[in-house]
């Protein structure tokens, strides 16, 4: 069977995910480009002075030599056999080459921040772009959802359709917060304490609501963890949601806290692909319903947290999930 793993180490940053990627791409260009200018000058520059010196030791090689022949001395051949020392000039290149290391380094990464400007711009105008376009449809799916519990209370007609209402609703809600995470990578949030295993247990209780047939197994210790509340309820609902959403419904899905850790275990058809569940749209399987947006909203959020996340997948056995608060 095949078992992969992928462990998730983020930490807190100035810079967005994919705004550290493009400026170590940057730096990379551009010190490479640098390097591999001077590489092809250091080499021409090589070239000549190794030639002029041997062209010059040459010349003074055959002067003597025919002086020592003049003067009728002994060992005139060794003249003949004189090699060029090249040792200070590889003394020099390589201390040109340091100079050039340290001179290049710092230019490339002005140089790198320079590029990275205008991505930085267009990424502020789409991260305000969604803010404002959740914020002008929340009125909207609050109305709707609003009006259909009314309509389930006062009617016994169509419940099913008005189920499905609140459903749509309740989606493009999670959709919305999905969204806000991905546009709200900050560094700056705002902590407190939060009880662990309350918050656990009630997140439970919606989803044996939501999913009555489904099993849920807790093991929980008191346990109090320093982060956004909304945050980490966003980060829990969502992994337990695609527990769900991939497990087995006659088996049950495990979650216990241990030395600092939560861990969300389901036994499901497991990943083939884990290192890819946290990248946007990506699904391992369009089967099941789903935007693509929620895992990757979740290590946003875990980032900005400075929480890390391992996960463990068995194929046909299995994802195992852990949240390291340490």
């Amino acid at each position: 069977m095949k078992h992969t793993y992928v462990t998730y180490v983020v930490k807190g940053t100035f810079l967005k995910r994919y705004e550290k990627v493009s400026l170590v791409r940057f730096f990379a260009l551009f010190l490479g480009a640098f390097l591999l200018m001077f590489l092809l000058l250091g080499s021409l520059y090589y070239f000549q002075e190794s030639s002029r010196l041997t062209k010059e030791l040459e010349l003074t090689t055959q002067m003597n030599y025919i002086e020592c022949m003049k003067l009728g001395m002994g060992g005139c051949e060794s003249y003949q056999n004189a090699k060029p020392d090249l040792g200070s000039l590889h003394t020099d290149i390589a201390y040109t080459l340091g100079l050039v290391l340290l001179l290049f380094i710092p230019i490339s990464l002005f140089l790198s921040f320079f590029a990275l400007k205008p991505v930085r711009q267009a990424s502020t105008m789409i991260d305000n772009f969604i803010a404002n376009i959740v914020h002008d449809i929340n009125t909207p799916i609050a109305t709707i959802m609003l009006n259909a519990k009314s309509l389930m209370k006062r009617s016994q007609e169509a419940p099913k359709k008005l189920t499905r209402i609140l459903s749509s609703a309740k989606q493009l809600t999670d959709m919305q917060h999905d969204l806000l995470a991905l546009a709200d990578e900050k560094t700056e949030i705002n902590v407190e304490t939060i009880e662990l295993k309350a918050l656990c247990e009630e997140i439970i209780e919606g989803f044996k609501l939501q999913y009555p047939t489904q099993i849920f197994e807790l093991e929980l210790k008191e346990q109090s963890v320093v982060v956004n509340a909304v945050d980490i309820h966003r980060v829990i609902q969502n992994l337990l949601s695609n527990a769900v959403k991939y497990n087995r419904d006659e088996k049950p899905i495990k979650l216990y806290n241990m030395h600092n850790k939560l861990v969300i275990k389901d036994q499901g058809k497991g990943m083939e692909h884990p290192e890819k569940v946290f990248e946007k749209n990506y699904r391992e399987d369009y089967s099941i319903q789903g935007n693509g947006l929620g895992l990757a909203s979740v290590l946003s959020m875990l980032e900005r947290n400075k929480i890390n996340i391992n996960v463990k997948s068995k194929i046909n056995y299995g994802t195992t999930i852990s949240l390291n608060f340490s």
